[in-house]
């Protein structure tokens, strides 16, 4: 591997290395590793019973696979840590509010300490993210104002405000999208139930919105999410009564249809800049089954998937016409775990978090690089452990990235594809 690209000089890409695809395309002697970590920790012995692990060093955050990826990033790109947490608070969603210059983002699921303050055994956080004075960041703990607001995961914005997929609690508390005042925190169900069969555990949501239509017409944007069964293997939810799908539901009608089945796990969802080709993960890797005797499986799916878009005609009912996934497609696999969150920037390129940080591939299918999390946290052998990432968002000027007890921030080129024109800069000047 080397430093940087051969092109630059001594100031620029100081925090990118290189390793192209030839560079491990054959590995001497014999090998293995845990599907669940990262390459660099492949162990291999020579004929002469040696470990060489010297070729796979890395020692920098971004990893360039594919010359483009130097373009993504930037001769000036960093990596650092802004906040911290002795508890997972930095898990999911990552919802960008431009009029406030703050991202909300929920916590992983925990254990409650008090049932006075939390009325169920488990919990996750509401929380927001923002500039505080200067060169600093805080982030603080939200309580919105609806009781049916229980286990939030994921999120997007849907008409000024921050749409949250929650995964409910057992009968108690249905699975259902709220959408949240950004300032007030007062909160709006939009949905919670298909046709009176209650959804699973909503994961991840998204927003399609129709080709040169405005952001504003509400009427022409559909909002598409995913529903695996991982509630009921985590031990907050009944048994499904849904098979693990992806749904289109448009508020205004209150049309709603199923979009894509045939997975695992249907975890992250998102739609390319030009809202023409939708992606969708797969996290079957991760059963979360506590009766499973290999909860992380590398036999099975750690895959994106992508699909064409079949938009409604211009004019029509939207309850006779709602938009269609087809030409379903493997668009990538994940050497390292799976990818969770994912996200599109405006060149079209795809992000996922994965289990050693966040892997970009362009509209191709075609693995450019990675960003890697945790480089300071070294494994018994002393070769980088790494860190997991389950979600990100696009910031202006750079990528917030979340790791559970950690929230990373990227300075980097690329623009995410939901941001608007105009926005201050979420990222301090260096």
């Amino acid at each position: 591997m080397s430093d940087r690209n051969p092109k630059a000089t001594a100031k620029e890409y100081r925090n990118i290395q290189s390793m192209p695809p030839q560079s491990h395309a054959v590995i001497n002697g014999s090998f293995d590793r845990d599907p669940a970590r990262s390459i660099w920790t492949t162990f291999c012995v020579n004929s002469e019973g040696n470990q060489p692990t010297a070729s796979l060093g890395v020692t920098r955050p971004f990893i360039a696979i594919l010359d483009e990826f130097y373009d993504i990033v930037g001769p000036s790109a960093e990596l650092e840590v802004i906040a911290e947490a002795n508890a997972p608070q930095f898990h999911e969603a990552g919802v960008y509010i431009h009029e406030t210059n703050e991202v909300f983002f929920t916590s992983n699921r925990m254990d409650t300490p008090n049932q006075s303050e939390y009325p169920f055994p488990c919990y996750t956080n509401f929380s927001k993210i923002g500039q505080a004075g200067k060169a600093s960041y805080e982030w603080q703990i939200l309580k919105p104002s609806s009781e049916s607001f229980v286990l939030p995961n994921g999120g997007t914005i849907y008409n000024g405000k921050v749409l949250m997929a929650i995964q409910g609690y057992r009968s108690d508390v249905p699975s259902s999208l709220i959408a949240v005042d950004p300032i007030t925190l007062q909160s709006e169900v939009l949905l919670n139930n298909f046709f009176g069969r209650p959804f699973n555990s909503i994961n991840d949501v998204a927003v399609l919105m129709r080709p040169g239509v405005g952001p504003t017409d509400l009427g022409h944007r559909w909002i598409f999410f995913t529903d695996p069964p991982y509630g009921y293997y985590q031990g907050f939810k009944e048994y499904p009564r849904l098979p693990s799908q992806v749904y289109a539901f448009h508020p205004p009608s209150g049309s709603i249809r199923v979009v894509a089945d045939g997975f695992q796990r249907p975890n992250g969802i998102v739609f390319s800049p030009d809202m023409l080709t939708c992606y969708i993960t797969d996290t079957g890797f991760a059963s979360a089954d506590p009766e499973d005797t290999r909860p992380l499986d590398g036999s099975r799916p750690g895959t994106i998937y992508a699909y064409d878009i079949i938009h409604s005609p211009d004019g029509t009912d939207h309850q006779i016409h709602p938009p269609a996934l087809t030409n379903r497609r493997l668009f990538a696999f994940t050497d390292c775990g799976m990818p969770d969150g994912i996200k599109c920037d405006t060149k079209g390129n795809v992000y996922a978090g994965c289990f050693d940080g966040v892997h970009v591939w362009n509209k191709h299918g075609a693995l450019v690089g990675k960003i890697l999390l945790g480089l300071d946290v070294p494994s018994s052998k002393g070769v980088p452990e790494g860190r997991g990432c389950a979600n990100l968002v696009f910031v202006p000027g750079g990528l917030l990235m979340f790791a559970e007890d950690k929230a990373y921030l990227a300075t980097i080129q690329a623009k995410g594809a939901l941001l608007e024109e105009g926005s201050q800069k979420f990222v301090f000047d260096k």
